[in-house]
């Protein structure tokens, strides 16, 4: 039951398919009110969507937890410093599958074993002087832990954000998990969930509202996938964050109404207090269960 509900959870949602999940699973609960969306929105998590929209963010310090069904859980750090012409972040992320009982080949009970996913990521974007479009690149290490097993991968994204100032609109595209895989858990050949993602934002005129929408085309799978968000601003420096998948029609049962209306759906509030800034989210994807998750952010 519970290497069903890690597939689940890892697999299916955030994925599935493909080796090395770790690197589209959620670290952040901005990821997960967003549903994944939200290549166009600045965060310091934008590295793992289109590193462009970095560009816009203050000098920061965030630390988020996420929780994640079978006593699955992830932590990140990320900082962000601003320069003269740049602004580079730096990004520690860590995912934690807990702890399996092992077994040998005659099906005897032995130690217990556990598997992890660790991510060090760097990024860097910058704006041209005489065009409205901004560049970002990134740049990491990502280790794989299975028992007394590892594989490690290095690699790399890198994207456009263009402002279309007189829409009150943004448009990017992104090259992602690119890389080498210079240690593997066996030898054999293993691929990288490899990405081309094109986003598109709108501020609406007569709502505090600006939605995004992502196309994904995950390349190695040739396989197309869409993911709709949202942040809705309100009164007392609050936000409102939503967003959905195409994977909602996979996901969805014919036994219960009211979990198909939660399938594949992600809301975070976000709480803004001077420097401070409080998120929090939730995520469902129906029969699966909950992921929820909390961050804390600082601007100095």
């Amino acid at each position: 039951m519970r290497g069903l509900t890690i597939i689940l959870a890892v697999g299916i949602l955030l994925g599935g398919g493909t080796t090395y999940s770790g690197l589209q699973s959620w670290y952040h609960p901005n990821r997960m009110a967003l549903a994944g969306s939200g290549g166009a929105f600045s965060n310091v998590t934008s590295d793992v969507v289109n590193p462009a929209a970095l560009w816009t963010l203050k000098k920061q310090f965030d630390v988020s937890f996420v929780s994640y069904p079978a006593d699955i859980n992830a932590q990140s750090f990320h900082l962000a410093l601003p320069g003269e012409a740049s602004v580079t972040t730096y990004g520690l992320r860590h995912l934690n599958y807990g702890l399996f009982e092992g077994r040998d080949e005659n099906n005897q009970e032995t130690d217990f074993y556990s598997a992890s996913d660790t991510w060090l990521d760097w990024a860097a974007a910058g704006h041209s002087k005489r065009w409205p479009v901004s560049w970002g690149i990134s740049a990491g290490l990502f280790f794989s832990t299975l028992e007394k097993k590892q594989s490690t991968v290095v690699t790399f994204s890198g994207g456009f954000l263009f402002n279309l100032s007189k829409l009150n609109s943004k448009f990017g595209v992104s090259l992602l998990n690119m890389g080498s895989v210079i240690k593997t858990y066996s030898g054999n050949e293993e691929s990288l969930p490899t990405s081309l993602v094109i986003s598109f934002s709108k501020k609406l005129a007569y709502l505090p509202l600006e939605l995004g929408l992502d196309v994904i085309n995950q390349l190695n799978l040739n396989d197309y996938s869409f993911r709709l968000g949202g942040i809705f601003e309100l009164p007392y420096s609050l936000q409102l964050k939503f967003g959905t998948t195409s994977n909602r029609f996979d996901q969805v049962i014919n036994k219960n109404l009211s979990k198909n209306f939660l399938t594949d759906l992600g809301v975070g509030l976000v709480w803004v207090y001077d420097m401070y800034r409080f998120e929090s989210s939730v995520y469902s994807y129906g029969p699966g269960g909950w992921i929820t998750g909390f961050a804390v952010g600082v601007q100095f």
